[in-house]
């Protein structure tokens, strides 16, 4: 199984970069061919102007991944609370929670929050995906702190994306 953590930063022109000695790298869509829009999958998300980025680690001096920074409780059931009613069965059971490898989450958060701050109207969509779970589910705007207090309570989910402002 692979995993992807996108963000796009609505309305960006120019894509930003990391200073070098992260771990977490930054790759945009521009200048990484491996950072690629589902529009078919995700035509919300796809089509929002702006530049998607990829949060991914190096394997090997060929591949990157997303793989490495986070992972997902796929016996944990999900709080019904965390699911709007309207979303089907079917998507609900490709919904997991999103973790956050615990020796990178300050640095993802903070690849995050640098996004956000970067983004011309300091908002993001934040996705993350694994194979699987085809269907678009989009939530509403959330301020950047509850992210963070939902992520800690293992409530922001796989396949779903979040609409971010900064506080």
């Amino acid at each position: 199984m692979s995993f992807e953590i996108n963000l796009i930063a609505v309305d960006q022109q120019r894509p930003i970069h990391l200073n070098s000695g992260n771990r977490v790298l930054l790759h945009n869509e521009i200048e990484h061919d491996e950072v690629n829009r589902y529009a078919e999958i995700w035509p919300f998300f796809s089509n929002t102007k702006g530049i998607l980025y990829s949060l991914v680690e190096e394997v090997n001096e060929e591949y990157y991944s997303s793989f490495t920074l986070c992972d997902s409780d796929f016996q944990d059931s999900i709080s019904e609370k965390a699911v709007p009613i309207w979303i089907s069965k079917e998507a609900k059971e490709n919904l997991t929670p999103f973790i956050i490898k615990d020796d990178l989450y300050e640095e993802i958060m903070n690849v995050i929050k640098y996004v956000l701050e970067c983004s011309p109207h300091k908002r993001i969509l934040f996705q993350t995906r694994y194979q699987g779970g085809d269907s678009e589910i989009i939530l509403g705007i959330i301020k950047f702190n509850k992210f963070k207090e939902l992520l800690e309570q293992k409530q922001v989910l796989f396949n779903v994306c979040y609409i971010i402002e900064s506080d």
